[in-house]
């Protein structure tokens, strides 16, 4: 772990907009005010003697008294790490045992600091005691084989919120493996006992990609697209869900019930991908065929409005907005529930913020090669 007593160049600036009803015709708020956000801890910085290492974090999650969870797929693990950045425990373990998994996707603390893991072989919520992270159950979710729970974003009062979505490829009449059309993800309320809630709270749609069964063979593959847009969601203050995708800032946010209670929404400049960024793209295409089907499909000009957002205690959403060619960092927008900007925040490109709670906004870093950290800032 690293800690940062670093001079004030090294802080980054916030620079909060403040709305006011004076604004001007063009609707860009009048009065401005600058928030300092500070990085104050680092965990996994090998270069700086740090022994804590990370393959591929996937999930972070943070308890009230500010412990961190961090979920890595790559080398599939939960560690937890106290508010200095000191490890505490593991959670569960790999295995087939009570307690233990070969594959999750999904980290989540509930209002008590129970922490609920998504494992993915088994349709699996496993359930973690909140002082010791011992294994307390585990409840199987309901599955058809034809579609099913692909992560967890969180839990209300009745129940985990999760996104579920149809199989890609599945057996057509003539039993044969073909594409699934739809496959948007269904985000639903799923019952303590497994079963799923009467209501769809929201409907998502896919992450771009390319799904493809040979005919020959009967086998299947997926390919990337370059500059995808994805979809997004998160849960807010007071059980609401957050969610929207990537071609577009505008995100709904909906009761638990499903109803929309408002849209947060923001005009943005397109940003091009340049001649050279589609030629590094076509550089990491796997094959022919994935350069084939990218042709058919047609490839984008622009790229995506934003890769991701994270939403405060405020309910606040920071939405990471694309970049210009070589910029080494990204700007995060922060709108208010009635869609005014109120903040924007710039921090390094390769830093993606995952949560924000207690004053402090944490997030990982992918610096080159594979080398990945956990960042946190202090925000006040």
């Amino acid at each position: 772990m690293q800690f940062n007593n670093r001079p004030l160049t090294c802080v980054l600036f916030i620079t909060l907009l403040a709305a006011c009803s004076d604004q001007e015709v063009s609707g860009e708020p009048s009065g401005v005010g600058q928030v300092d956000i500070a990085e104050v801890l680092r965990l996994g910085d090998e270069a700086a003697g740090d022994t804590v290492l990370f393959s591929q974090i996937t999930h972070l999650a943070v308890n009230s008294r500010g412990e961190i969870i961090v979920e890595e797929a790559r080398r599939p693990s939960i560690r937890v790490f106290n508010s200095e950045g000191v490890y505490v425990n593991d959670i569960g373990g790999v295995g087939q045992g009570p307690g233990e998994y070969r594959y999750t996707w999904g980290v989540v603390v509930g209002p008590a600091d129970s922490v609920y893991v998504w494992e993915v072989y088994t349709d699996r919520v496993m359930v973690y005691d909140p002082q010791d992270f011992s294994f307390v159950r585990h409840v199987t979710v309901e599955d058809d084989g034809i579609e099913g729970a692909v992560g967890i974003i969180g839990i209300g009062e009745a129940g985990w919120i999760m996104p579920i979505q149809a199989r890609p490829f599945q057996p057509g009449d003539d039993g044969k493996m073909a594409v699934h059309e739809d496959t948007d993800f269904e985000i639903r309320r799923v019952d303590l006992d497994g079963s799923y809630g009467q209501e769809i709270i929201a409907t998502v749609r896919d992450n771009e990609m390319i799904y493809h069964v040979f005919e020959e063979s009967g086998g299947f593959t997926i390919h990337g697209v370059p500059y995808a847009r994805n979809a997004a969601w998160a849960m807010g203050p007071n059980d609401m869900l957050y969610y929207g995708w990537g071609d577009a800032i505008q995100v709904s946010v909906a009761n638990v019930d499903g109803s929309i209670q408002t849209r947060i929404h923001h005009e943005h400049d397109p940003v091009f991908i340049t001649d050279a960024e589609t030629e590094a793209a076509a550089q990491e295409m796997v094959n022919e065929e994935h350069e084939r089907l990218l042709a058919a499909r047609g490839l984008h000009k622009t790229k995506p409005a934003f890769e991701t957002f994270v939403v405060d205690e405020a309910g606040n959403i920071w939405v990471k907005l694309s970049s210009i060619e070589n910029a080494t960092t990204a700007d995060w927008l922060i709108l208010d529930m009635e869609s005014e900007v109120v903040g924007v925040a710039a921090l390094p490109i390769n830093v993606t913020l995952k949560v924000i709670r207690n004053g402090r906004a944490y997030g990982t870093e992918q610096l080159d090669g594979e080398d990945i950290m956990v960042v946190v800032y202090e925000v006040e």
